[in-house]
């Protein structure tokens, strides 16, 4: 009898973690806990009005995940990224990309389709309410819809991975760039008509050229692009104005 209840109490403290470990996840996703912020274990169990272990848990899967730095002696800490692990992350992003864009041209289910259409759909009535906030989320939902549609289960772990970098850094959608976000809409469009056809390197080309910021002027190969922005991320540069990424990306 005393194990039973010992191994319920065990499970509901799992529980606990995992609902913890989801919440804080996307707070540091929407940018409610900020690049360099203090997590204080005992404030957040205030907070969520539970014992430390259960946060105490969350924040270790969140460590390991790269989203949380501990600092011995000093506490945790939301994980800061430099300009160099930015443009790394640009380059997991460009490799996730193609590779869900291999795997799931012409094989993109009907569900996937509405959902994909439906964001779009956001993203146009964010343009015209000039709400880029609403966008930038949208345009996030889009891009890790087409990684989860691909059907294999480890790419969108490794997105989410990546994810915080790209949106500390605005490499998706720069909510203070100037642009045209309706035509950054219709580029959304073409990539789900990419996958929606038979041509699996002009998507990938599409989808490589789009994660670069070449999205309005592609190009095909799209490897020679990034070959320059692999060598700018390893000598710790941007890349140069007319090969570099543009203001969406």
């Amino acid at each position: 009898m005393t194990r039973d209840v010992a191994a319920g109490l065990h499970l509901e403290r799992g529980l606990l973690s995992d609902q913890i470990y989801v919440q804080l996840k996307g707070m540091i996703k929407d940018g409610q806990l900020n690049p360099g912020e203090q997590v204080v274990e005992s404030k957040l169990a205030r907070s969520f009005r539970v014992s430390q272990a259960p946060v105490r848990e969350a924040l270790k899967r969140l460590a390991h995940d790269g989203l949380i730095t501990h600092v011995p002696h000093h506490g945790n800490f939301v994980t800061e990224f430099s300009s160099q692990e930015a443009e790394q992350a640009r380059v997991a992003r460009v490799a996730l990309e193609a590779i869900g864009a291999r795997i799931t041209c012409s094989r993109l289910s009907e569900d996937y389709r509405r959902e994909l259409l439906d964001l779009i759909r956001h993203m146009r009535t964010a343009a015209d309410l000039g709400n880029i906030g609403d966008f930038r989320e949208s345009d996030f939902q889009f891009h890790r819809l087409v990684i989860e549609a691909s059907g294999n289960a480890h790419l969108p772990r490794m997105w989410d991975i990546v994810e915080p970098s790209l949106r500390s850094m605005h490499v998706l959608a720069d909510p203070t760039a100037v642009a045209d976000w309706h035509a950054m809409a219709d580029a959304h469009q073409q990539l789900l008509d990419a996958l929606d056809g038979d041509d699996v390197e002009e998507a990938v080309d599409l989808f490589v050229c789009h994660a670069l910021g070449l999205s309005l002027r592609p190009e095909r190969p799209s490897l020679p692009a990034l070959d320059r922005l692999i060598a700018a991320s390893a000598a710790g540069t941007q890349p140069t104005p007319e090969t570099g990424p543009a203001q969406h990306r």
